[in-house]
């Protein structure tokens, strides 16, 4: 079929065999330097005119362009992947699409195209022109931005921002599904150790690992430093996903490098599901992080489904933690309650533990074991140590004026926590408040649990003594209950063993509880540090305590930890309630 005669005439213009009109010259001029790709096609789409961008693009000439398909030039698919476009320009539509395009030369490249009707001067459509861009450049920096957006630069995994967005089109479409992170234990630690490129190495390979092995999942993502989530489709059999649970544990233990090295790795695993009472893909997640954390908190190394008391809990805590900022930033609430420590021998005072006690205005007196905790978690502990490390000091000092004439010095013993003992400040801290108070060093003693100590024993040792540098006394709180090596134990700088509660309350269980007792009593001996038993609760536990030799006591058959008003009597009587016959 020949092309229109209108249209072949434009044709003839454009491409320089009609001279024509000296404003089709100047059209013709403009269309070759256009950098846009200008082509001119009949209803039968073959080529009748292009620009030199088009020909560049098409690898040809015009002359040998002129009557070929695209499909002749680039292969059948493209006439396939166009034909729906070209219906509708020849339909009298300007239609626009975008896609990957074949190069004449080979490659791909990205192409906005404009397919556009040509019409007669009645009215009637002759052809269609294409217009297009090549956006290869802009596509592949979109490209770039998706994969800096959506996906993890080190596994290649989706990230945090995708799992999302896949959560929230089930949730659109109705269909349920199941969250399980993997959050690897010790993860940091095993970075610091052994460097980020090994750290790095060994999440690519659990990364694959599972993308392998985990069975059919529809999305693995790494959603933190040291987590992957897997987003499940559809209804699940619990006990088909606890099954794959033990298989991801055992995976995340077989993890290697891309040499062989391997290091221990457990994870703690958390699973929640989606519900008709979730509104947001975001509850989700959030619900399974809490069993992730809920996992970790029972030892890691296993998993734990979600269940809404863990959330309720949670809130509790970032509440509490809340109030408990507040009342350390006002100052208020937080008082100190002081234990009296007595000699067993003499039933003398000998000194006290200083205890915080928070009394909440709305939720009244709240137990050391559930906001210490709290502050251990969130770093607060650093900052309430610190006010009561000032304020015990502070009342040590006024009471020494007060001891009875001919008294020995009271001490007061203070706790040091967890994160104190980490804290590169707290030397300085002890030292600026002892200046601060007036109180004397060895007035004081501070009180580290077993497990603290040996949990970095070396770096333990060079902080107690630096504090021992100050003159302040060191005692190890709640000993037998950890694991001690009597190799570090004689290198401490310290001045007493604190026997735990739970030995005194079972001493007259059984003559085996009794040696354990006689046992740290003898070891103490040993290695020159005196003896202070808490928890004695009867006048048995303190009678036996005095035949086995034990330097000092604590407990309620002494007296409860009490305000510093009441201890304040205490301290220049010349009779003390426990030392009255009973």
């Amino acid at each position: 079929m020949k092309p229109d005669p209108h249209l072949a005439s434009l044709a003839a213009a454009l491409s320089g065999t009609d001279s024509g009109a000296p404003a089709l010259d100047t059209l013709r001029q403009l269309l070759d330097v256009m950098p846009a790709m200008v082509g001119l096609l009949d209803t039968q789409r073959r080529h009748l005119y292009a620009n030199q961008a088009y020909l560049a693009y098409m690898d040809r000439n015009l002359d040998s362009i002129v009557g070929t398909t695209v499909a002749d030039i680039l292969g059948p698919e493209t006439l396939r992947n166009n034909s729906a476009a070209v219906e509708r320009a020849l339909d009298g539509e300007t239609v626009q699409v975008e896609g990957w395009l074949p190069r004449a030369g080979g490659g791909n490249d990205y192409v906005t195209r404009v397919h556009a009707p040509y019409r007669n001067p009645d009215g009637s459509i002759a052809g269609y022109f294409v217009i297009m861009q090549n956006m290869t450049e802009r596509r592949r920096t979109q490209d770039d931005l998706f994969r800096l957006a959506y996906y993890d630069p080190v596994t290649g995994l989706a990230n945090r921002l995708l799992l999302v967005k896949h959560m929230a089109d089930f949730h659109a479409m109705g269909e349920p599904f199941t969250l399980v992170i993997v959050d690897f234990d010790r993860f940091v630690d095993v970075r610091t150790s052994l460097g980020q490129g090994f750290a790095n190495e060994i999440l690519t390979d659990v990364a694959t690992r599972l993308s392998m092995q985990a069975g059919s999942v529809d999305l693995i993502a790494r959603i933190s430093d040291h987590a992957f989530a897997l987003l499940i489709g559809g209804t699940q059999d619990p006990l088909e996903v606890e099954e794959r649970l033990t298989t991801i544990a055992s995976l995340v233990r077989s993890a290697k490098t891309a040499s062989g090295a391997s290091v221990f790795l457990s994870a703690s695993i958390g699973v929640a599901s989606s519900s008709d009472t979730h509104t947001r893909p975001e509850d989700v997640l959030r619900d399974a992080e809490i069993a992730t954390g809920r996992a970790r908190e029972q030892g890691g190394g296993r998993h734990a489904w979600f269940d809404p008391a863990m959330h309720a809990r949670v809130v509790e805590q970032v509440r509490l933690e809340h109030d408990l900022r507040r009342a350390l930033e006002r100052g208020e609430e937080l008082w100190v309650a002081y234990q009296p420590i007595v000699e067993m021998v003499t039933g003398g005072l000998a000194g006290f533990e200083a205890l915080v006690r928070w009394n909440h205005p709305e939720r009244g007196n709240i137990p050391p074991g559930v906001f210490i905790p709290i502050a251990e978690s969130t770093g607060l502990i650093v900052t309430l140590g610190a006010w009561v490390l000032r304020e015990a000091c502070r009342q040590i000092a006024e009471w020494q004026d007060k001891r009875l004439p001919g008294s020995a010095n009271l001490f007061m013993s203070i706790n040091l926590s967890t994160r104190q003992l980490n804290d590169p400040d707290v030397v300085s801290l002890v030292r600026d408040v002892l200046r601060e108070t007036g109180a004397e060093p060895s007035w004081i003693k501070l009180e580290i649990t077993e497990s603290a100590v040996m949990e970095k024993a070396d770096q333990a040792i060079r902080l107690l003594q630096s504090l021992r540098g100050l003159g302040i006394k060191m005692s190890i709180d709640d000993f037998g209950t950890g694991y001690s090596s009597l190799s570090y134990l004689h290198k401490l700088p310290i001045d007493s063993l604190k026997v735990d509660r739970s030995f005194v309350m079972a001493m007259h269980q059984s003559e085996e509880n009794r040696a354990i007792v006689r046992i740290i009593m003898d070891l103490a001996r040993l290695l020159g540090f005196d003896v202070i038993a808490e928890g004695i609760e009867t006048s048995a536990d303190a009678n036996l305590l005095r035949a086995l030799a034990c330097d000092y006591g604590q407990g309620y058959h002494f007296a409860r930890p009490m305000p510093a008003a009441d201890a304040d009597r205490l301290v220049g009587a010349e009779h003390l309630p426990w030392q009255v016959p009973r």
